[in-house]
Parts: structure tokens; C-alpha cells; sequence
């Protein structure tokens, strides 16, 4: 029989669950009892008292190839066998996962129950993560006791443990009653006689306050060792012998809070006293204060940093803590500490490199911050998610530290999260050992603050920005780029184009923020007299809310052009800013007599031909352009969900069918209605009604003049080719 006694922390379980252990011991039966409690101190009493290693701390200290049940199980009175799960210090660490270890190990050594009459899981109660839940699960306790006082707060413990027992139980019964721990001759047994008649839950065993335990535990004995023909120790025996015949199991029945405070302390339940008038208002002031409002032009504060994804309570789009890293990293000069497991520091490696083997394959630019992220990790295991992960972080951080960065970021994954690590205590002991190194924290706790976008949005406003140096005047004609794309095939081209487009107007880029930039260059950010958006997407909106509300910046209104229209409108517009109209100018009739030429020579092969563009894209006006420049006819445009925005704008809107929130089936149906000659689309889709032919859109397009003629040539060149390949008639 296996039992698992559960109850307040406190209540004196413990030696209640030592003196039944002693007293089935008593009787002959071959018992286990293991302690489920941090305090270890459950079988202090049957082993005099013996301090013991737990198993926690066994298997911290002793190799796995050396590890054996020996280490971790004692004899003790009347040949109870005894083990102490353990747990690490208070307020680091986490318990509930030392339990699932603890059991674990048991299991991996080969721990024998059925050598067992009985086992005893002695377990505490108030707490309700699922690692003490163990002794619940199936194949541990098969009976579950409940142990109480006539205090309120025991009570509700006992009615917590209610609700876990139910959500494991199923369709099968597992209680087998409560027992009344008295913690005085004055209580009144009245409260807990109630909630057993409420919940239909019995109490099997009811032991009074005695001077005895109080005696015995001062000789680390329990009473049927210390007192053996006590009535204190009679009342132990006739318990054990009640577990040992009692056959009737109970359904758990808990009680809602109202519920149990109405019964248990026989009176209506009610606010304190003006705690409804405040909750009240707190009602009413959350109602009238107006949402997040998120336009083209900002967020509403700085505390609506959130990506679009956490903001619409979307499904995540990866993780925090790779989007995080992928940001800190582009900064050269500091250097990235991972607080959580290798594995997570290298799936958010691979990521950034992935990227970086992409740009160098498919655009021909070596980005080393990519190929080789200056990234280090802490390493947590197991160990360090039960005793907690501070140790090792600090001694992660001192290796940084001992390389002389500029700057080193912190950025935590989910098991630092779960189990509730502090790193800004160990990043105050590096400011004392290392002052001159500046440790700047992200918090993310892998995907627990988020997606990857508000990862990338958190290592910007948390970790980037507070570089910036806000003493800094602006001088001479200098601007920053913001929002850029770290993980995008075509950033550094664009950010060339950009570039030389900026060199016509003597204009020089100050800041990029973030990407391959240094910390000189942030905290120097405050030179440029105006900020350039790369896309003025979610992301893009929130940190221009961000830098104007905290630093005051001056933004363009344009994000990075795309296509003829936008470029010489943005062109011009800098221009017009930094006192070059005439330079602007000169600029744009180069590139628009170039690209007439060449819309000139595609007229012939494209004019015409019907058009469907299916997009994640909520910007497609560059597509468009191109297209109406070159007669197409654009029949159908369907804008799908898309985790970076939500925002559809064209100035074209009229000349074509629109619909938003646009899916599959729908493409489907329009495919055979509207039979267009070319689809374009984010992904080639894998089966459609009609042979057709298919071409793709870039998430992030080609910036300057001609993004949209360099699909152009795409079009012509595959339009001239059959639909469908010759060799697939073969068959026939």
C-alpha cells in the first residue's frame, strides 16, 4: 500500500506521519517513508535524530556512475527504511522540480517498492506546483490522507489539496479521510467537523495536543518509542490499524473560497471593509482609460512596448530569448551571457548563424557578428534548476567579465523564468568586482515575456538604449537608422542602397540601432539630427514611439523606400530636411529615366497579363507600381494574418479587388474564377486548383528604385515558360 499524507507546512504532519510509520513498523510491516518536504526533516524522528543526506544533495555531490540506493536510503526505528528528498536553500531554486528528481532517481538506481508493505510519502501541502504533486500521479500513492488543525488557513490548505487530488483522480477515488492534528485543548473542532460534512470527507483520526510529542521530539524519538504505552501512542496503533483494514475511498469534493469561508467560519463571505469601493474604482478607471492605440504614427506610451503578437494575444512567433540575443549580438564590442541551458543558447546560436551562412551564400556579404555571435552560456542543468542558477551565472559572468568587453548583456531563458533566478543580484556583485565594465539585464525569460519580436523590442529599449548617452548634441548632417531586420537575406543590401543614396545628399549614416553597430556609436546616438525607419511596421512604430516620448528624436515619415514613387518622396523629403532639394532632385532624375527605360523593355512581355497577389505584406504598393507601369491588370489582392502587422494602406486602392484576412480556400476558389496568368505570393503554395504559374514575394523587398523591377525581369522570364513541364504528359 502506498499512502501520501498531505497538509499544511507547519501542522506537524511530519511526526504525525513518523509515529504512523513507527506504529506499522510496530506491527510487523516492512515500511518506506520518504520525506517530499525542503525542510528534510520528515524521518528526523525515526533515526534519532540522525542528520542524513538527502537525495537532492546526493545527487549533486556523487557522480552518476557512482550514484547507489545505499547513499540515499537509512534504516531507522524498528527497521523503517528512510530517504529525505530534499530541496535547496529558501527563496532560490526550485523544490518541485528537486521532488521530480528525487523520484527519478529512485527509479534510475532501481529502487524496489514491491519489497515494501508500505510506502508513506509524507508531503507538504500549501504548496501547489505540479513537483509535489508527484506522490499523485499514477503508480506512486494509491491512498491519500489529508491532515488538518482547526485553523482557517489549514483548513484551506486542506481544501487546495482537495483540488489537486481531483484534477489527477479522474474517474477513480483516492481519499481516504482526514486527520485532526489539534494544536491546542481549547480549539474548537467544530470548523473542521463542518468542512468534513460539506465535502463528505471523514476524519479517521483525531490527535490531541500532548505534552509527550513535545517530550519525545526533545529526545529525537517518536512516542511509541519514546512513550510506547501511552495513550498518545494507542491512538497512533489504532490508526495504523484503521490504513491497514479500512477498505472505503472517497470522491474530492473541494469547496469554492465563498463556500468554504461561509462554513468553515459560519458567516456570509464579504469584502473587508472599503476594499469594494476601492476594487470599484480600480474598475472604473481601467474601464475609462483608453486602450493601446496603435495608427501609422505611434503607440499611445512607452508602456506599450509589446509586439503585435502579445498585443492581439496571438499564438507566439518564436522566442523572446532568441530574439533577444539575435539583437545584443549585433553589438560589437559586447558580449551576451545566456542564463539557461546549452540547448537554448545553441538553438538561438544556429538561428543568427543560419542567417548570417544566408546573407553570405545568397547576398555575398560576410557578416561576422552572424557567423560568429559573441555569445556566452551559463549552462544550467538540472542541478541548477532545483538549487537555483545564481552561482553559475556569476561564475558565466566572471568569464566575461575576464575578456574585457565594452558591455555584457544578460538575457534569461524559460527554466531561469519558471524557477524564479535573480540575476540582478549576481550583475551587482560583477559591478563591484568589474566597475568599469557596464552589465546591463534583458528580461525575457525565454518565451515567457513574449515572441521574438518583443524579444528583439525588449533588448532595444531595456539593453540598447540605455547606451545612449541623452547629454550628446546633434552636429552636422548625420542620421540613424532604426528597425532594420537582423535575420532578413537582403539587410546589408539594403542598407547600402540606402547608403549611397543618403552619400548624394552628403549625408552620413550615424547609428545603426541594432544591427552591426558598436557601443561607441550607440551612446553617441543623440548626434544624428534626424532617425530613418527601416519599415514602419508594428516594430518600426514602436520604437519611434519609444525615441520620441523618451529622448525627444525627430523622425522621418517615410520607412526605407521601395520603388520609384517611394524613393523619390522620401529622397526628396531628406532633402528637404537637411537643406539639399537640388542634390534630391538631381538624384531622382537619374534613377526614374533608368527605370523608364527599363519598364520600357518589359511592356512588350508583361502588358496586359492578369495579376492575384496573396501576402503576408500589408505594404504591397511597390508590387503594384511595377505592375500598373507595365499595363498588367491586378485582379484580386488578399492580405493574410501577419505577426509583424496589421495595417493594410494603398494609394491604389480602387483599381483592384481587396480582401483582408484573406486563407487558403478562399485563394482557391478566386484561382479558378479569376484564372490569372501569375500569382504572386510570400510561399509557393503546394497544391492549387489549376496549373498556374507562381512567383515569389520577399517579406523584406529590395529597397531604393527597383525592388519591384527586379521581380519584373522574374515575371518575363517565367511566363515565357509552359505551365506545366513537359514531362509530367509523359505518362500519356
Amino acid at each position: 500500500m502506498k499512502l501520501a499524507i498531505y497538509g499544511k507546512g507547519g501542522i506537524g504532519k511530519s511526526t504525525l506521519t513518523a509515529n504512523v510509520s513507527a506504529a506499522l513498523a510496530e506491527a510487523g510491516l516492512r515500511v518506506l517513508q520518504i520525506g517530499c518536504d525542503p525542510k528534510h526533516d520528515s524521518t528526523r524522528l525515526l533515526l534519532n535524530g540522525r542528520v542524513v543526506k538527502t537525495v537532492l544533495d546526493y545527487m549533486r555531490d556523487t557522480p552518476p556512475a557512482e550514484q547507489h540506493l545505499e547513499g540515499i536510503l537509512h534504516v531507522g526505528f524498528g527497521g523503517v527504511t528512510c530517504a529525505e528528498a530534499g530541496g535547496p536553500e529558501p527563496g532560490v531554486g526550485c523544490a518541485g522540480r528537486g521532488i521530480l528528481s528525487a523520484f527519478a532517481l529512485f527509479d534510475r538506481l532501481g529502487m524496489k517498492t514491491e519489497t515494501y508493505d508500505m510506502i508513506l510519502y509524507d508531503v507538504l501541502g500549501d504548496v501547489v506546483c505540479g513537483g509535489f504533486a508527484v506522490p499523485l500521479r499514477k503508480g506512486f500513492a494509491d491512498r491519500v490522507f489529508v491532515v488538518t488543525s482547526e485553523e482557517f488557513m489549514a483548513i484551506y490548505a486542506a481544501n487546495n489539496i482537495l483540488r489537486g487530488v481531483r484534477n489527477f483522480d479522474g474517474d477513480g477515488f483516492r481519499l481516504a479521510g482526514m486527520i485532526l492534528n489539534s494544536r491546542g485543548r481549547e480549539e474548537d473542532p467544530a470548523p473542521v467537523e463542518r468542512f468534513a460534512q460539506a465535502t463528505g470527507l471523514p476524519i479517521v483520526g483525531r490527535v490531541p495536543r500532548s505534552d509527550l510529542f513535545r517530550i519525545a521530539e526533545q529526545r529525537d524519538q517518536t512516542v511509541i518509542e519514546a512513550f510506547a504505552r501511552s495513550p498518545e501512542s494507542d491512538l497512533f496503533r489504532e490508526l495504523a490499524q484503521h490504513i491497514l483494514t479500512a477498505s472505503g475511498l472517497f470522491e474530492a469534493r473541494p469547496l469554492s473560497d465563498e463556500a468554504l469561508e461561509q462554513i468553515v467560519l459560519s458567516r456570509t463571505p464579504t469584502c473587508p471593509a472599503g476594499r469594494s469601493t476601492v476594487i470599484s474604482a480600480a474598475l472604473t478607471n481601467a474601464n475609462d482609460s483608453s486602450p493601446a492605440v496603435v495608427d501609422n504614427n505611434a503607440i499611445s506610451s512607452c508602456s506599450d512596448l509589446m509586439s503585435k503578437s502579445m498585443l492581439f494575444r496571438e499564438p507566439l512567433h518564436g522566442c523572446a530569448f532568441t530574439g533577444a540575443i539575435s539583437t545584443t549580438t549585433q553589438i560589437r564590442g559586447a558580449l551576451t551571457v545566456a542564463h539557461g541551458p546549452r540547448s537554448c543558447a545553441h538553438i538561438a546560436d544556429r538561428t543568427i548563424l543560419s542567417s548570417g551562412i544566408r546573407s553570405a551564400s545568397k547576398m555575398g556579404c560576410l557578416f561576422p557578428l552572424q557567423l560568429a555571435p559573441s555569445l556566452l552560456s551559463s549552462d544550467m542543468d538540472e542541478k541548477t534548476v532545483i538549487y537555483g542558477g545564481g552561482d553559475n551565472l556569476r561564475q558565466t559572468l566572471r568569464k566575461a567579465m575576464s575578456r574585457r568587453p565594452d558591455v555584457v548583456f544578460t538575457v534569461t531563458s524559460c527554466p531561469a523564468g519558471i524557477i524564479g533566478d535573480d540575476p540582478h543580484s549576481a550583475i551587482r556583485d560583477m559591478r563591484d568586482e568589474f566597475p568599469d565594465i557596464p552589465v546591463i539585464h534583458v528580461a525575457t525569460d525565454g518565451n515567457i515575456e513574449g515572441d521574438y519580436m518583443q524579444g528583439v523590442i525588449n533588448a532595444c529599449t531595456e539593453a540598447a538604449a540605455r547606451l545612449i548617452d541623452p547629454t550628446v548634441e546633434p552636429e552636422g548632417d548625420r542620421v540613424n537608422i532604426l528597425a532594420e531586420k537582423n535575420i532578413a537575406n537582403n539587410a546589408e543590401r539594403n542598407f547600402r542602397v540606402i547608403s549611397e543614396l543618403l552619400q548624394t545628399l552628403d549625408v552620413e549614416v550615424n547609428c545603426r540601432f541594432v544591427r552591426d553597430t558598436t557601443v561607441e556609436d550607440l551612446r553617441n546616438f543623440g548626434r544624428a539630427r534626424l532617425n530613418l525607419l527601416a519599415y514602419a511596421d508594428h516594430f518600426g512604430r514602436v520604437l519611434r514611439s519609444f525615441f520620441t516620448e523618451r529622448f525627444g528624436s525627430s523622425f522621418s515619415p517615410y520607412p526605407f523606400p521601395v520603388g520609384p514613387f517611394e524613393t523619390e518622396r522620401w529622397l526628396l523629403s531628406i532633402g528637404s530636411f537637411f537643406g539639399r532639394t537640388e542634390a534630391a532632385q538631381k538624384t531622382v532624375n537619374y534613377h526614374r529615366q533608368f527605370y523608364n527605360d527599363a519598364i520600357r523593355r518589359f511592356q512588350p512581355l508583361l502588358a496586359g497579363k492578369r495579376l492575384m497577389i496573396v501576402s503576408y505584406i500589408h505594404d504591397v504598393d511597390w508590387i503594384l507600381e511595377t505592375a500598373f507601369d507595365l499595363g498588367m491588370v491586378v485582379d484580386k489582392v488578399g492580405i493574410l494574418n501577419y505577426s509583424q502587422d496589421h495595417l493594410f494602406h494603398s494609394r491604389f486602392r480602387g483599381r483592384f479587388e481587396l480582401e483582408i484576412g484573406y486563407t487558403a480556400p478562399r485563394r482557391d476558389a478566386d484561382i479558378e474564377t479569376i484564372r490569372p496568368d501569375l500569382i504572386l505570393s510570400n510561399y509557393v503554395p503546394h497544391h492549387t486548383p489549376l496549373p498556374i504559374h507562381v512567383d515569389g514575394i520577399p517579406l523584406c523587398p529590395n529597397a531604393g528604385f527597383y525592388g519591384g523591377l527586379a521581380l519584373a525581369g522574374r515575371w518575363a522570364s517565367l511566363l515565357k515558360s509552359p505551365v506545366c513541364e513537359g514531362w509530367r504528359n509523359d505518362g500519356s
